[in-house]
C-alpha cells in the first residue's frame, strides 16, 4: 500500500485539531460576562456611553448596547432577551431618559431580573439630579408624564405603574452620579471599578492564567506539527497523535479548573 501523502496527512491532522477545539471550546474559553447598557439619546451614544463602552472593553468586559436602527416588537424582544443573558446592567439616567418607552420597558425587565437575583443593576445619574429621578421632577419628570400620556393616557395604567416602580426602585439604590464625579472621565473610571467589583469572578488574575495556558497549548501544537513534518510516515492513528490529544485535553481541563477556582 502506498504511503499516505504528507499533504493529505496534514489536511487530516488540521481537520482533527480544528474539530477537537470546536468541541471543547466552551470549556477552553468560557463566555465573558455581559453588561447591558440602558440609556437614551444619540448624544450619549456618541459621547459619554461610547467612552463607557470602550473603557469596559479595555478591561475585557463584554458590553451590549442597542445599536440597531430598526424599531419594532421583534427588536424590543431581542433587547429584552439580551438583558436576560446579561449578568450586570447599567441604567444610565439622564434628563431625556423617560422620553423613551423602550428605555422604560428595558428598565422593567432589569428590575424583574434583579428581584429574581439574576441580574446586578448599577444606576448611573448622568447630569441629572438623583432627587429628580427618584421623585420624577424637572425635565426627567416632564418627559415621563408626556410618555405616559402618549402611550397609556393615564398614570393609573398598570404598565405605567410598573415603569414608576422600576424607576424609583433602581434610582433609590446606591449608584454613581455626575453630582459627585463632575468630570466624565472620572465617572467612567468609577463605572469600570464598580463593574469589575460586581464581576469579580472574571478577575485580571484569571485572565493571566488563561493567557499563560493558551500559550502553552499553542507551543505544544507547534512542537507537534514540527515533529510530524520531520516524520512524514506518521499517521493519524499513531500513538504520537493520541498522546498529543491527551496533552491538549490536559490543558483544557486544567484551564477549566483554574477558571472555577478563580
Amino acid at each position: 500500500m502506498a504511503a499516505q501523502p504528507q499533504s493529505d496527512f496534514f489536511d487530516e491532522m488540521v481537520g482533527a485539531v480544528v474539530g477537537f477545539v470546536e468541541v471543547l471550546s466552551p470549556f477552553m474559553f468560557p463566555p465573558r460576562p455581559q453588561v447591558f447598557v440602558n440609556f437614551r439619546g444619540k448624544e450619549l451614544r456618541n459621547g459619554f456611553v461610547s467612552h463607557v463602552v470602550k473603557a469596559l472593553k479595555d478591561v475585557r468586559i463584554n458590553v451590549f448596547i442597542d445599536s440597531l436602527e430598526r424599531r419594532g416588537v421583534e427588536t424590543l424582544e431581542h433587547l429584552l432577551k439580551r438583558i436576560d443573558e446579561s449578568e450586570m446592567a447599567l441604567a444610565i439616567f439622564s434628563d431625556r431618559y423617560t422620553e423613551s418607552e423602550w428605555c422604560l420597558d428595558e428598565l422593567v425587565r432589569m428590575y424583574d431580573r434583579m428581584k429574581e437575583g439574576k441580574l446586578v443593576v448599577i444606576p448611573v445619574f448622568y447630569r441629572v439630579s438623583t432627587d429628580d429621578v427618584k421623585n420624577f421632577r424637572g425635565e426627567f419628570g416632564r418627559q415621563f408624564t408626556n410618555t405616559v400620556r402618549r402611550k397609556f393616557g393615564t398614570i393609573e395604567a398598570p404598565a405605567a405603574q410598573r415603569w414608576m416602580i422600576a424607576v424609583t426602585s433602581i434610582a433609590s439604590m446606591t449608584g454613581l452620579t455626575s453630582e459627585v464625579h463632575s468630570i466624565d472621565s472620572k465617572l467612567v473610571e468609577k463605572i469600570v471599578e464598580a463593574s469589575k467589583r460586581q464581576l469579580g469572578h472574571f478577575s485580571s488574575a484569571c485572565l493571566t492564567i488563561y493567557a499563560e495556558v493558551s500559550v502553552e497549548c499553542v507551543v505544544a501544537l507547534a512542537v507537534f506539527m514540527v515533529r510530524c513534518y520531520m516524520n512524514p510516515k506518521m499517521k493519524l492513528g499513531d500513538p504520537g497523535l493520541f498522546n498529543f490529544t491527551n496533552f491538549l485535553l490536559y490543558f483544557v481541563i486544567r484551564k477549566s479548573l483554574l477558571w472555577c477556582m478563580s
